[in-house]
């Protein structure tokens, strides 16, 4: 959620103290988290964005749109500290991904090919681009960046400054020894200015832990499946075309605004995919960006849950817009529960990362709503104008993964000049595994909402 005059309110408030907000090298908690998540689960997501060109692209535009982007937030690594509880730092990478170019396809067979293409924040490449001729003349252009690296804001700022040709010259420094005595000095010096928030955060935790909000696990859970080589599945991914305008007017006719009636929609497709818990109800997980100018962080999120009853939702969305209004106002004024047990993060070992994810994304079957916003005109031209802009999460999972998490689906609508986008990504175990069983819970759910748009 990012263009908002809320998620604007939520920018300015804080509830508190922010710890998330650094001003040098060192990752911020939220982006040493993500890390930690990759590490424990051995695999993260990554942002897709793909642009549909009606004809070739010019290999030389493809080489200068990739050597600017290492020049801006994108070009960059992480550095672990030398000590186990450490916070890890950003060094400079100004070296291009490589780009990997595929022969004649068809844009949903792109997919697959993009699992088999790693980016690793700390390993590199921490991003990478992909050009995949299309049967029938044109091409695909696709822009993976691992989520530590960056989120979708942090990326859409890197891409306009790119096709714009500037260098905001973020300034981070070349990569070091890790374990000379000055690294290991100025970390040390780091972990001691932390203490203090560390038993701040252990008093939190143990407050509701009594209360019972909060518990460890108590024993270590198996190890991953992709131990044994399972092979990753292609999550299904349908993507929604729309006019803004008349989005807009349906969103009127309702009494909501328009990121509400997407929510609506999200909330009804995930009822009929059966993406509900005991009491029927849909649990809606919306990132809100708290970037701020010049800001180095990947991921400048905190996000909100919103509890919403998807039968209401399709006759009359308004209670939906009050909890979220009422959702994003606790955010501001009271912060988020999580953000308090930041300071624990360099201290979680990788097991109980795996065991934290298990219990975190498997509760309540949630369902990931990401509301971009309007992006930057920029965002659609990285070599040359595009027909069409694409913008989903690609991570590795397996069977058995998504098995245990009951599914995924994930939801991230953005506006591009007129018209208005929606890509859809679910998967349902043993009801919805293929792109030909999503597209008519998709167009079951925008019928519900008196939505129109092109499916594909």
């Amino acid at each position: 959620m990012s263009s908002s005059a809320n998620e604007r309110r939520g920018r300015r408030g804080g509830g508190g103290r922010n710890l998330d907000v650094r001003a040098d090298d060192v990752l911020c908690y939220m982006d040493q988290a993500s890390f930690v998540g990759l590490r424990a689960l051995g695999r993260g997501p990554a942002l897709q964005l793909t642009w549909l060109y009606p004809h070739e692209i010019d290999e030389a535009a493809v080489t200068q749109f990739s050597e600017r982007l290492a020049h801006g937030l994108l070009g960059r690594l992480l550095q672990r500290s030398p000590l186990p509880w450490g916070r890890h730092r950003w060094v400079a990478n100004p070296v291009p991904g490589p780009v990997a170019w595929f022969r004649h396809g068809s844009l949903p067979r792109l997919r697959p090919l993009l699992l088999d293409l790693p980016v690793d924040p700390e390993r590199g490449p921490g991003w990478r681009l992909a050009v995949q001729a299309l049967e029938g003349g044109g091409c695909a252009l696709t822009l993976l960046v691992s989520h530590t690296i960056a989120d979708m804001q942090a990326t859409s700022q890197a891409i306009a400054d790119a096709v714009a040709g500037r260098r905001p010259g973020y300034g981070f420094p070349a990569p070091s020894w890790r374990w000379s005595p000055v690294m290991l000095a100025r970390d040390s010096v780091e972990s001691l200015r932390a203490v203090p928030d560390v038993w701040r955060a252990m008093v939190v935790l143990t407050r509701r832990s009594g209360k019972g909000r909060t518990s460890l696990p108590r024993s270590k859970p198996r190890a991953r499946s992709r131990y044994h080589f399972e092979p990753a599945v292609d999550v299904p991914l349908v993507q929604v075309v729309m006019d803004a305008g008349a989005c807009q007017q349906r969103a009127s006719d309702l009494g909501v605004a328009s990121n509400t009636l997407i929510m609506a929609f999200a909330a009804r497709l995930a009822f009929r995919m059966d993406r509900v818990d005991a009491s029927g109800r849909v649990k809606l997980v919306l990132p809100v960006s708290d970037r701020h100018s010049n800001d180095r962080r990947g991921n400048a999120l905190r996000s909100i849950t919103v509890m919403a009853d998807p039968n209401a939702c399709r006759s009359d969305a308004r209670a939906l817009q009050r909890d979220l209004k009422a959702a994003l106002a606790s955010l501001v004024r009271n912060g988020d529960d999580v953000s308090p047990l930041f300071p624990l993060i360099p201290h979680v070992p990788l097991w109980l990362g795996r065991r934290l994810e298990r219990e975190a994304l498997g509760a309540d079957l949630p369902v990931g709503c990401s509301l971009i916003g309007e992006l930057p005109l920029d965002v659609n031209r990285p070599c040359g104008e595009a027909s069409l802009l694409q913008i989903s999460l690609l991570e590795c999972y397996t069977a058995s993964e998504l098995e245990r998490l009951g599914g995924v689906l994930f939801i991230p609508c953005y506006r591009v000049g007129e018209r208005l986008f929606m890509t859809v990504s679910g998967y349902a175990p043993d009801r919805v595994t293929s792109r030909a069983e999503l597209m008519p819970f998709v167009r079951d759910a925008l019928a519900d909402m008196g939505l129109c748009g092109t499916i594909g």
